[in-house]
């Protein structure tokens, strides 16, 4: 049979998917109409159920690779959440084969866990990031705080969905597939099950797989679809009502809950979602006839959300099914009815078109201009499924974005790329809250609670107006306006105010003799060149008016006020692959500081610093190389803006900021050992970590002589909700420390202190 040609297919129904994009997804629960489609008169109509169940669901694959070596046709097919995706697959055309070789090759840290999008955002996100020091993020709307609709950015599967299934998604009509298809989602409003029908099929399976909290919802005029498994986990009579005389059902069966794993909250929550599934799924397997066959796949200790096991689960499949075999023959038809059968649904699912125009809809905050200056496709240019993909990808990295759907309207000699981009739910004005916990076996605790917020898309520039509230050992209170030049975002002016104030501790030859107060408050303005999505410069003016008062102890450091003002150079790199615990790039940083009193300063000096770090990886274990250094220039640095040193970030067996010195190098090597996965998917882990330091400190403040110091640490360090934890100990010749840190660095002492070295 010839092969279907893709660009009069585009032609036939792209028209009618246009018509069709405004109805509803699906209908709700009221019973479906029956398929126009059956089985020949000689034989039933089978209805094929495949039940959801997440990382599971990879194991209906084995079942569909039985039913077609044993040559039994499906009438229709309706599924749940993973058994929506792979019954969209076959409905689609594919093949048990093409659909395995789809799951077996996903991603899933980048699917779910977002590896390879940080490399894509801006480095001016990216910079901004590292200052909250925390991956959460809570939004400001009408006078009240709100959370994300999901926890992880579903991009990356919407697009893996409109990819799966290109072609099908032209096809409105569920009942026209190849195959007739229906997934069930739940209506999170009326509580209702609704059955997609209709529509945008990649939609319709992502509908039915948004787990509630996890993935954002799909949300359309008068309803808000999410996971089906609450209201209908293994839909039969879905099934029955689309065409079937009878039902194969493929079942996901976890081994049964016992006291001894029901302890954790963690896992009681986990059991109370089984709970409810449960309870619907009882009802649709009593509901099965004599006729019908129920494949139960034994699941053992793979869990719904162990997708990296997913290829594990398709053999699972396939032994279970090839248990019903008899049954199952008895359902066969003729080698060569079932070859024309298979032709006749066998569809490719490739679309390629050349795009006449491109339009963005739906956007009430971010410049679509903007968005133009970060995709490649142009009119004029052919598109396939691949670039597009690639460019929604690149949108979506931008924070303002929640997922980047699109659609292909006219035909495939002129068509029109119409992208959907969806912003985020918790709205333009953005809050990360904060903190940072460090003690140590000297007694030494110090604490920071902190919130950044920022107001996004200020004009059509892309305007922020950031602020940023400390309290702690460290507080501050910080405002400024971020604004970009040109519609790239590539050039821009920064002006701010600040306030802050610290208390530190000030060491003599390693006695912690005195106790200071440093007050800061002034202004700065810089004019910087986002160079690329790597790489930032800085040039700027600042001006600060510095209070120092002694507390406690002996005096070491000169006390009164003294304004500090002049140039401000500072350059930045980021390509690591994660903002913490990077597996792969690099991060490196120059600041350059030079007060003058032709600038309006009371105090002359320079000083520059830079910083460099490298992530290697070695399997699931990475390397960290780091060298760091600072110098006055030959001035004479003011000893209350002399660099400091100790601490986990530079010098572990040493107190925080305890080598105070105006010149240094530090060199630093860490190996971390991937100890317990946490969240695989997400590549969440403890490490363990050993550590080698060599540093160079010359002109310390307390005079003590020029000299190398060489030290060790080891740790432990995961990741927590407000940033990551290190418990650990560091030792030298003469100094040890233990200490507990979690989240942001507590301190500045140097340029390894930024959150772009964590």
């Amino acid at each position: 049979m010839p092969r279907v040609n893709g660009r009069n297919v585009f032609k036939l129904v792209a028209p009618a998917v246009c018509a069709l994009s405004t109805l509803p997804l699906g209908t709700v629960a009221a019973p479906a109409e029956t398929a126009a489609v059956s089985g020949p008169g000689h034989r039933p109509r089978i209805g094929l159920v495949l039940a959801g169940g997440g990382a599971k669901g990879g194991a209906h694959v084995g079942v569909l690779k039985v039913l077609e070596e044993l040559r039994v046709p499906i009438d229709c097919i309706a599924g749940t959440s993973m058994g929506a995706l792979v019954g969209g697959g076959y409905a689609s055309g594919q093949s048990a084969a093409e659909i395995e070789t789809f799951i077996n090759g996903i991603d899933w840290k980048t699917v779910v866990g977002g590896a390879g999008r940080r490399p894509l955002e801006p480095i001016e996100q990216k910079r901004l990031a590292t200052e909250a020091n925390t991956t959460l993020e809570l939004g400001l709307r009408d006078g009240e705080i709100v959370t994300p609709s999901g926890l992880t950015n579903s991009s990356a599967i919407d697009d893996l969905l409109r990819s799966y299934v290109a072609r099908s998604r032209l096809v409105a009509d569920f009942d026209k597939l190849p195959i007739p298809y229906r997934a069930v989602a739940t209506d999170m409003i009326s509580g209702n099950m609704v059955i997609l029908d209709h529509g945008d099929l990649a939609n319709a399976m992502r509908a039915s797989m948004a787990i509630p909290g996890a993935f954002s919802p799909v949300v359309g005029e008068g309803y808000i679809l999410s996971d089906g498994g609450m209201v209908r986990n293994i839909p039969v009579d879905v099934a029955r009502n689309t065409c079937a005389d009878i039902v194969i059902v493929s079942n996901l069966v976890e081994p049964p809950a016992t006291a001894e794993k029901l302890v954790q909250a963690t896992q009681l929550l986990s059991r109370s979602m089984d709970v409810m599934f449960e309870v619907n799924e009882k009802t649709q397997l009593e509901s099965l006839t004599e006729r019908d066959i129920r494949i139960d796949v034994l699941m053992g200790d793979i869990t719904t959300s162990d997708f990296e096991r997913t290829p594990e689960t398709i053999p699972l499949g396939e032994v279970a099914a090839r248990k019903n075999s008899d049954r199952l023959a008895a359902l066969a038809v003729s080698s060569a009815e079932y070859t024309a059968w298979r032709q006749k649904i066998s569809t490719p699912q490739e679309v390629e078109a050349k795009v006449a125009s491109i339009r963005y809809e739906g956007l009430e905050h971010v410049n679509p201009d903007y968005l133009e200056t970060i995709t490649t496709i142009r009119p004029g240019q052919e598109a396939n499924v691949n670039a597009i993909s690639e460019d929604a990808g690149r949108m979506s990295a931008l924070k303002g974005l929640e997922s980047v759907g699109y659609r292909l309207e006219g035909s495939a000699d002129d068509a029109t790329l119409v992208w959907l981009p969806q912003e985020v739910s918790i709205g333009p004005n953005v809050l990360r809250p904060s903190m940072g916990l460090f003690a140590d076996g000297g007694g030494d605790l110090k604490f920071l609670l902190g919130v950044q917020h920022v107001h996004n898309w200020l004009n059509d520039r892309g305007g922020q107006w950031r602020n940023h509230l400390q309290i702690g050992y460290e507080s501050l209170l910080s405002t400024s306006l971020y604004q970009p030049f040109d519609v790239p975002q590539q050039f821009f002016v920064e002006p701010g105010l600040f306030a802050s104030r610290s208390v530190e501790e000030v060491y003599d030859d390693g006695d912690n003799i005195a106790t200071y107060e440093f007050t800061n408050y002034g202004g700065r303005v810089d004019l910087g060149w986002n160079i690329s999505r790597s790489a930032q410069l800085r040039v700027g003016y600042g001006a600060a008016e510095r209070e120092i008062d002694i507390k406690t102890g002996d005096p070491l450091l000169p006390e009164g006020d003294f304004l500090d003002a002049g140039l401000m150079i500072s350059a930045r790199y980021d390509s690591r692959d994660a903002a913490s615990f990077a597996t792969s790039g690099i991060a490196a940083a120059v600041e350059y500081q030079m007060m003058d009193d032709s600038l309006g300063s009371d105090r002359d000096w320079e000083r520059v610093e830079a910083g460099f770090r490298t992530a290697l990886s070695f399997g699931k274990n990475v390397m960290w190389l780091s060298l760091a250094g600072g110098a006055d220039l030959g001035d004479d640095l003011p000893v209350d803006r002399a660099f400091a040193l100790g601490g986990p970030r530079t010098l572990p067996a040493f107190s925080y900021d305890e080598l105070r010195v105006r010149e240094y190098w530090l060199a630093q090597a860490s190996f971390l050992w991937r100890l317990v996965d946490l969240v695989p998917v997400k590549n969440q882990a403890i490490y363990g970590g050993f550590g080698l330091q060599a540093a160079g400190l010359y002109d310390r403040i307390d005079l003590v002589a020029d000299d190398e110091i060489y030290s060790a640490s080891a740790y432990l360090a995961g990741p927590t909700t407000f940033g990551t934890f290190t418990l650990g100990a560091g030792v030298a010749p003469d100094d040890w420390s233990i200490w507990l840190q979690i989240s942001r660095p507590v301190g500045k002492g140097s340029i390894l202190d930024d959150g772009l070295f964590r």
